[in-house]
């Protein structure tokens, strides 16, 4: 089929623009006040569990949506990261109430069609009339993709990634580990990722979920679910708006 314009990636050659392709494009943002998270438990005898302190992602449900984060807090510590679970429809953040800074911004992307606003820049269409571009819609910009290394517990600092930049973390393939030490009662953790002004990124585990049962259940031990090769994506935020949506 002849190509009307295509544009690729100068170093990886990778297509930005074209028919047939659809780059994701921000479909909500705003912020989360963590010191507003709540975790809890149910009392009493066993079968009973408890979560961590957590907070859902407004207006944002759905299993096709990725979420960009962007969490200051230049005191390194337990309590000053996030993670991100699906559950569902549902995205929620868990994070300690206990950080100096509780804002929170978060930027949902998706492959949803929707009207865009303002003066036109550049628009393309395929050869059916949908619009497959329209500099008007905010794309998913990444800068890198980033391996995971394994953290068994406190922060530990994975890299500086683009001094000066905005930029914000998602998490493609989020990574659980379940430890049972004994077989009526599992825990679930997950990698907790920490942020400072200077882009400086640090990696810890915490425990999302504990659940204790009457019954012996869980295998002794554990187990790493999700992929063993985890990565995150470093995304630019710089001209992303908040509030949007």
């Amino acid at each position: 089929m002849a190509v009307g314009l295509r544009v690729r990636n100068q170093g990886t050659g990778q297509i930005q623009i074209g028919a047939g392709y659809r780059n994701l494009q921000l479909a909500k943002s705003g912020t989360l006040n963590t010191g507003s998270f709540s975790g809890g438990g149910t009392g009493g005898s066993p079968p009973f569990a408890s979560w961590s302190p957590s907070g859902a992602l407004a207006s944002t449900n759905g299993t096709t949506n990725l979420h960009v984060c962007r969490y200051i807090n230049d005191s390194v510590a337990t309590t000053t990261g996030f993670t991100l679970v699906q559950s569902g429809v549902t995205c929620f953040v868990y994070a300690s109430n206990q950080a100096p800074n509780k804002t929170l911004e978060y930027y949902t992307f998706n492959a949803t069609e929707r009207a865009a606003s303002g003066p036109v820049g550049l628009r393309m269409r395929g050869e059916d009339g949908t619009v497959f571009y329209d500099s008007r819609r905010k794309g998913l910009r990444v800068l890198q993709v980033v391996p995971l290394p394994t953290v068994p517990g406190p922060p530990v600092e994975i890299g500086q990634f683009f001094p000066g930049v905005k930029i914000g973390i998602a998490i493609p393939s989020p990574r659980f580990y379940y430890f049972a030490q004994s077989q009526d009662r599992c825990t679930m953790s997950a990698d907790h990722f920490h942020m400072t002004s200077d882009n400086r990124i640090f990696l810890s585990r915490l425990q999302v979920a504990q659940q204790t049962l009457i019954s012996n259940t869980f295998p002794v031990g554990g187990v790493t679910m999700g992929p063993q090769n985890a990565t995150i994506f470093i995304v630019d935020l710089t001209e992303v708006p908040l509030g949007f949506g």
